[in-house]
């Protein structure tokens, strides 16, 4: 009983821990019982039940079914918005409500209830791909005899059982010159064996498994989900995911079955915007600054009146371009007086430019 002092110690400092893992959990739930309750709260305000009611025209099932669903998708925005919300202070630091529930005890599937997805990759494109689609009959053909046994009185991987399904069809076939594509230059010799060839397979399938795990955990953990599991199965290209708490199907579905989009957008040089970006501007300044375009127009205008040249009008056209001359050193000194002038006399102006400039 020597060491009674140490045993004891150490029951309490697992106590302390067990408790404070414990506490996690207790301010998780109690975060989703708020949810629960503020969904429940809002189904059964009497305009969400006029519109259930509306909807379903009278059925009594479909109008509970309808409310169960608006409350359930209140309670999943309730928890998205409280993701990143401060819930639990133990004084040093505070935790938020993703981090709090990444760190309650694990109940899993059997206990807590939620989703079990497995997701299978399809092998068999992946090595089609491998060989750029290479059209030779009798690899197609083993891949196509490899898909209908794959799992049939068999516990073999697609690689493996591609492997027998290729000697069956082609006793003599050589893989390697199916392979020989750019992608796979350096990687797979001209003169390498089926068993090389299928080893360079069954490592490209393998990383294309983890790239998709990865993938799906990025999602999940966007989504949301704490403690997931995620893993490989043994027949290759199959992968377990199991979302403990998880009710959402649809949305896990979405999530899921997603396809990332790849896009190539044609872009410009700057030489070749500039001119287009110089006459933007001008057009949204004229827009924004009426008065402004206006007179700039007039200065413009101006100059081109003083590059007429005078020996070459007629005696009546001199006669009236210094009429015209003289009447707009007149507007022009009593618009710095009276600005009302501007308006009046701006159109006429405009008139009396462009007539210069067409005579």
């Amino acid at each position: 009983m020597q060491n009674k002092g140490a045993i004891n110690l150490f029951a309490i400092l697992l106590g302390l821990a067990c408790i404070f893992y414990l506490s996690f959990t207790w301010v998780t739930r109690g975060v989703e019982a708020d949810a629960k309750a503020y969904a429940s709260s809002y189904a059964q305000l009497a305009t969400v039940k006029q519109v259930g009611k509306v909807f379903v025209v009278g059925d009594v099932n479909k109008e509970k079914a309808y409310l169960d669903s608006v409350a359930g998708l209140k309670e999943t925005a309730y928890l998205d918005s409280m993701k990143n919300q401060p819930v639990y202070n133990i004084g040093l630091t505070n935790y938020t409500y993703e981090q709090a529930k990444g760190k309650e005890i694990n109940l899993g599937l059997d206990l807590r209830g939620g989703i079990n997805v497995t997701l299978e990759l399809s092998v068999g494109d992946i090595i089609k791909g491998l060989s750029n689609n290479n059209p030779d009959p009798a690899f197609n053909e083993a891949i196509a005899l490899t898909k209908k046994n794959l799992g049939v009185e068999n516990n073999k991987d697609f690689v493996a059982l591609f492997a027998d399904s290729y000697r069956k069809v082609a006793p003599s076939g050589r893989l390697a010159p199916l392979f020989q594509t750019i992608e796979n230059k350096g990687k797979i010799d001209y003169n390498a064996t089926n068993d090389q060839v299928l080893e360079y397979v069954k490592e490209r399938v393998n990383e294309a498994v983890d790239n998709a795990k990865k993938t799906y955990r990025s999602r999940i953990d966007r989504f949301g989900v704490a403690q997931p599991n995620i893993q490989q199965l043994e027949a290759s290209g199959r992968i377990l995911i199991e979302l403990p708490g998880v009710q959402d199907k649809d949305r896990v579905r979405k999530l899921l079955q997603g396809t990332a989009n790849l896009e190539f957008w044609e872009t410009y040089e700057n030489y070749e915007l500039i001119n287009s970006l110089f006459e933007a501007n001008k057009k949204v300044k004229a827009y924004l600054n009426p008065t402004t375009a206006v007179e700039d127009t007039l200065k413009k205008d101006s100059v081109a009146v003083v590059t007429v040249d005078r020996a070459k009008m007629t005696k009546a056209e001199l006669a009236k371009f210094l009429a015209d001359s003289t009447e707009l050193a007149k507007l022009a000194a009593s618009s710095k007086r009276d600005s009302t002038l501007e308006e009046k006399w701006l159109p006429k102006q405009k008139t009396l430019m462009l007539q210069r400039i067409l005579h």
